[in-house]
């Protein structure tokens, strides 16, 4: 049986439109992917605007924020971007407190170095990471990333948590969107929510 999780993302990432947003995306997201505190703070007030409320289910005071881990093993005080992301959003109040729950103990092959078809598939992922048990049961975890692409390494982090707390309502979140089959983005930030879906090949799709 196919598994399903609920995404939202804050704003839109164009890898290679012309447009002055396009433009704009790719020097934000690389600022994000650089652990910038101070852009990363820069989408704390606009979270309190109304098209951000659909956000409103993965960023909240009773969710449990899990920072999405890097491809490789962390190395002590390395940067670690989705951390980052994770810790700004509690201190900002749309977390209950930041566990990091999952730890990448073998690295894979890097997404976005990789062509199409050779990206890790989901099942890779999950055996790459180990997954801590000793979280009193949780009701909802966000899973928080800093670049949403097609899904898979959040996927494969999204049912090994379903798996060990099978009665928690599991979403992920995700800073940037990325719109790799649209020749240009209209506007940075774009609140959106939609579905990732892993079939047991391990090849996940986005919707949107």
């Amino acid at each position: 049986m196919p598994s399903e999780f609920t995404y939202g993302t804050f704003a839109n990432y164009s890898p290679r439109g012309t447009s002055e947003p396009s433009k704009r995306s790719r020097i934000i997201t690389a600022a994000i992917k650089a652990g910038r505190v101070s852009q990363v703070e820069q989408m704390i007030p606009r979270l309190a605007e109304p098209a951000a409320a659909i956000l409103e289910p993965f960023l909240n005071p009773n969710v449990i924020l899990v920072p999405v881990p890097r491809s490789a093993p962390i190395k002590e005080d390395a940067l670690w971007p989705s951390r980052v992301v994770t810790d700004i959003l509690c201190a900002a109040g749309y977390g209950a407190g930041v566990e990091a729950l999952i730890t990448r103990i073998s690295p894979v092959r890097k997404s976005a170095f990789s062509a199409v078809g050779e990206r890790p598939l989901v099942h890779t992922h999950k055996e790459s990471f180990r997954v801590r048990s000793d979280l009193l049961p949780p009701g909802q975890i966000t899973l928080v990333d800093d670049v949403l692409t097609k899904g898979a390494t959040t996927a494969a982090c999204a049912e090994l948590l379903q798996e060990e707390y099978p009665n928690a309502t599991i979403r992920i979140f995700a800073v940037m969107r990325t719109r790799g089959f649209v020749d240009d983005i209209e506007t940075v930030f774009d609140p959106c929510v939609g579905r990732i879906v892993s079939h047991a090949s391990g090849n996940p799709y986005r919707e949107p």
